[in-house]
């Protein structure tokens, strides 16, 4: 018996959220504590900071989004606007933390996210969001919010593999 998906589109965002995020992961996971601490090369930030990043950005979107405030814990263990590209606020962890936290927050962030596009139908997508600015609100449908989620990570992780390449601690392949 076929099952028919009444929101195709939904469902095809979510599975792309899941992809990205495994291929993330995979990239990484081979990491040591130390290297996901330390920078991998002169004047950049570490590959830790980065992940803690892309888990910020699914709390801040997810916020807008949804209008669902994020819980303090959850910003707190994620470094919040105090890591990467933090300006004023800069407050990076002053040890390094265990490997397993950056990816239990980044597990968390995009299960929060993953939950909420769960809650929609894809009539819903094109739906506007308002983003208040200094210089003036802006308006993104859903569907843009959450592209801009996938193209982000995707783009990120693509910095993140350079920089471990960079600094010699790509995997080595296996034939």
């Amino acid at each position: 018996m076929t099952i028919e998906n009444s929101n195709p589109q939904i469902s095809l965002l979510k599975w792309m959220l899941e992809d990205v995020r495994t291929e993330t992961i995979k990239g990484v996971n081979h990491l040591t504590k130390g290297q996901l601490f330390q920078p991998p090369v002169k004047d950049e930030f570490p590959i830790g900071a980065y992940l803690m990043h892309i888990a910020e950005v699914d709390i801040s979107w997810l916020e807008i989004i949804s209008g669902i405030e994020q819980s303090d814990e959850l910003k707190r263990k994620s470094y919040f606007d105090k890591w990467f590209d933090s300006r004023d606020n800069y407050d990076p962890p002053k040890e390094a933390p265990e490997i397993k936290d950056y990816f239990d927050i980044m597990e968390r962030t995009r299960k929060n996210f993953l939950d909420y596009v769960s809650t929609l139908d894809d009539s819903q997508l094109e739906d506007e969001v308002i983003l208040k600015r200094k210089k003036g609100d802006v308006k993104f449908p859903k569907k843009w919010i959450i592209y801009h989620i996938l193209e982000h990570e995707a783009h990120t992780r693509g910095q993140m593999f350079m920089l471990i390449r960079k600094a010699g601690w790509n995997k080595i392949r296996q034939n």
